[in-house]
């Protein structure tokens, strides 16, 4: 035979423990601390997660802050760079016309010795040169070597004074025309 069990209960239910309000009392109490402890949990993996984040946008500024010294490292050669640029494009532009490299050549030949060209401008039409010569022999040599070239149609001497600085010579403006092709 089996044996009864006998339930002992050295706490015994309050009256009013047995009512609606007892027990959702007693359920509140007993969920109450599970959902305490859930959001301890919670609070406590956001608290440590903030550590994370914190030490990432650190780690991001210092990489933020490298890099800006790097790019301001770069902007002087950067600017050198364009500077080079605009001159080789310039280059460019200017060797693509085929009279400016003749007519160097062609002016490395008639120029005489004596002679310094301060401003050599070129374009489709003509040639100016200014410049100073140390004498007359110079002068009259670049004359006429500049009306012997079959090149250029029209000499022109616009303009021919002394030189008034501490060097001594003779300071000319020289128009050459090209003939028309």
């Amino acid at each position: 035979m089996p044996a009864r069990t006998v339930e002992l209960n050295l706490l015994p239910k309050e009256p009013w423990e047995k009512g609606l309000l007892g027990q959702l009392l007693t359920w509140v109490l007993s969920v109450g601390r599970y959902v305490v402890v859930f959001t301890e949990l919670i609070v406590i993996s956001a608290f440590l997660y903030r550590f994370g984040l914190d030490r990432s946008l650190t780690d991001w500024r210092a990489s933020i802050k490298n890099k800006q010294a790097i790019i301001a490292g770069f902007g002087d050669l950067e600017s050198s760079f364009r500077l080079v640029q605009k001159k080789l494009n310039t280059v460019k532009s200017v060797s693509g016309q085929p009279r400016v490299a003749d007519t160097l050549a062609l002016l490395s030949q008639m120029t005489p010795v004596d002679a310094v060209l301060t401003n050599i401008t070129v374009n489709q039409e003509q040639v100016v040169l200014e410049g100073r010569v140390g004498s007359q022999t110079g002068l009259a040599t670049l004359l006429n070597q500049a009306q012997l070239k079959s090149e250029f149609s029209d000499v022109v001497l616009e303009n021919v004074k002394s030189a008034t600085d501490k060097t001594s010579g003779i300071e000319f403006r020289l128009i050459l025309t090209f003939k028309p092709t």
